[in-house]
């Protein structure tokens, strides 16, 4: 009766700890299920924010931003520089480089509060066809910046800068700063 017993306790114990171990490998399984849903989640609204310009002979200059990727952009700063220094206004930009202002000039609001919708691109400058279009191109190329920095629903930023391919990952935006176009 005893080696019945003892069998049996053996067989308790081992189906318990087999029961156990089902048990944290199914919590295990869960949390990683979580983890590859929430990062899924989050790449389901990732922004991807470009800026491009360009200059087709005898037509206008125009500077723009596209969202490129499947979620919005939250702006939380934009900035020019020329010359390495901030500018406030993009007219201040076009005199620093091509030595005098433009009354024909036509901008956007971009800045802090923007929120750019996927697949959306936006205007933020367009100067009329001229020499003074070709000057602000040829001298834009060498000596101007634009660094936007942007966040996605969930709070991951990015900045996009004119001089760097793609955007850089941040912990945050810095709010404020000089050159910042919150019009």
């Amino acid at each position: 009766m005893s080696d019945d017993v003892s069998r049996t306790d053996r067989i308790e114990r081992w189906l318990s700890l087999a029961v156990g171990i089902a048990a944290i490998c199914t919590v295990a399984v869960s949390l990683y299920q979580t983890s590859l849903a929430r990062r899924q989640l989050r790449a389901s609204a990732w922004p991807y924010l470009t800026q491009s310009n360009s200059f087709p002979p005898g037509e206008r200059y125009l500077r723009t931003v596209s969202n490129q990727g499947i979620g919005p952009a939250k702006v939380r700063s934009f900035r020019v520089l020329v010359d390495g220094k901030g500018v406030k206004e993009w007219n201040e930009a076009v005199r620093l480089l091509t030595g005098g202002g433009e009354p024909a000039l036509v901008y956007s609001s971009f800045g802090r509060g923007t929120v750019l919708p996927a697949g959306a691109t936006r205007e933020l400058l367009a100067l009329p066809a001229g020499a003074r279009s070709q000057t602000f191109w040829l001298r834009g190329q060498t000596r101007m910046r634009t660094v936007a920095c942007y966040c996605s629903v969930y709070d991951e930023c990015w900045i996009a800068d004119s001089e760097v391919s793609d955007p850089t990952p941040v912990k945050a935006c810095a709010e404020g700063g000089a050159g910042e176009f919150a019009q």
